[in-house]
């Protein structure tokens, strides 16, 4: 913790005492005859000798629990938890918790806070009987979805998903926030995954179905249903799943085309194909599509690839797309010319490799495959592929 933080609740614990001072002053006499705790005084010795857990402890010894200091008690809990003093912090909830003159409320918020101390020392299974007594205690209650969300985030972490799912399902009915909702379809497709790799097609691709019917924008289901009709040799069925992330989100037409073009050729051939690329490049550019143009081009007319893909860098710069026209050049060239263009290929293509392919749009994190949750911040369905100069 901070100093000024410290300052801060120091500040709050005086002022709470002058205040119940002046709260009532006919007993004035009667307090100004008692000491300051002892504890008080230790404390701001530790303060003062930045000794700031020594600091908390006096402070949370000095103050007296009662309705005027129980937030403060809450509060210190809470920085303990913050602070990794797990234990620290279960001993002032559970302290808390032994008054028998909080009210039902508080006894509410200070059970939200314990079971949040469980799960930060790993303590799962008191966690799990706390929060499942709480909801089934407090149905109607002000905290309901507060307790069912700290469900959710123990389950996720257990990765107990058919139980994530069931609950995340009751919190969405009560609180359908965007998060929670994109959560739940990604708890499906964790679910659709395990089935995938027993080769259970049906339950897999009936668990990608409820992904999209609770988050039709889930990119994650359409891929995932696709891979499974794939399996199936489904490939017009497939063809139509991956189709559909164009329309969810364009960013991610570039993980598709790969497989798209399998399932075109194992049917159609690639005219169908080159005619999506051709819309899907007119719509929003990307180093993909551009690439893949060019290669489709190059198998007819290499001077028009050439053209096609100096035009497209013209008005969408990439990395990827100097690399390929490079590759194409390359091949024409002859003696001084290769060698100097074999080394501008290899200086862009290692510049290329080194950068990372996704980054998530919530925390900024960045890395070289996909995640459908972000192994940093934890949320799903935030990390995309990098577009630009660098990316696609």
């Amino acid at each position: 913790m901070t100093e000024v933080g410290l300052f801060i609740v120091l500040f709050a614990a005086l002022f709470l005492g002058w205040a119940m001072g002046r709260k009532n002053p006919a007993k004035k006499s009667k307090r100004e005859k008692k000491s300051v705790p002892p504890d008080y005084f230790r404390g701001l010795n530790h303060l003062l000798n930045d000794q700031h857990s020594e600091a908390i402890d006096a402070f949370v010894d000095s103050l007296e629990v009662n309705s005027d200091t129980f937030d403060i008690h809450l509060t210190l809990g809470n920085l303990f938890r913050k602070k990794g003093e797990i234990q620290k912090a279960i001993n002032v909830h559970q302290n808390l918790l032994a008054r028998p003159e909080i009210t039902q409320r508080e006894m509410r918020m200070v059970q939200l806070e314990l079971a949040s101390d469980f799960m930060s020392a790993g303590l799962l299974d008191r966690a799990s009987r706390l929060l499942l007594n709480m909801a089934t205690a407090s149905k109607k209650s002000e905290f309901h979805s507060k307790i069912l969300t700290l469900l959710v985030d123990l389950y996720e972490f257990e990765q107990s998903w058919d139980k994530a799912i069931q609950i995340s399902s009751e919190l969405i009915k009560d609180s359908p926030t965007k998060k929670e909702i994109k959560r739940l379809a990604h708890f499906h497709c964790e679910m659709a995954e395990i089935f995938s790799k027993k080769e259970l097609w049906k339950e897999a691709f009936q668990h990608y179905k409820q992904a999209l019917g609770v988050d039709s924008s889930c990119v994650r289901a359409s891929v995932g249903a696709a891979n499974v009709l794939s399996s199936q040799r489904r490939y017009r069925d497939a063809i139509k799943e991956l189709k559909q992330v164009a329309e969810q989100d364009p960013e991610f037409i570039s993980i598709i085309i790969p497989q798209l073009k399998d399932c075109y050729q194992r049917v159609w051939g690639g005219s169908g194909f080159i005619k999506f690329l051709q819309e899907q490049n007119q719509k929003k550019p990307s180093a993909a599509l551009i690439l893949a143009l060019a290669q489709h081009y190059m198998e007819d007319d290499k001077e028009y690839a050439e053209m096609f893909l100096v035009e497209q860098l013209r008005s969408h710069p990439t990395l990827k797309g100097f690399r390929e026209l490079i590759n194409l050049q390359m091949k024409d060239s002859r003696g001084q010319n290769q060698q100097h263009l074999e080394v501008l290929y290899e200086l862009i293509d290692q510049l290329a490799q080194v950068k990372p392919q996704f980054q998530c749009r919530q925390c900024g994190f960045s890395g070289y495959q996909l995640h459908w949750q972000c192994p940093s911040c934890k949320n799903w369905g935030v990390v995309k592929p990098i577009h630009g100069l660098e990316g696609e």
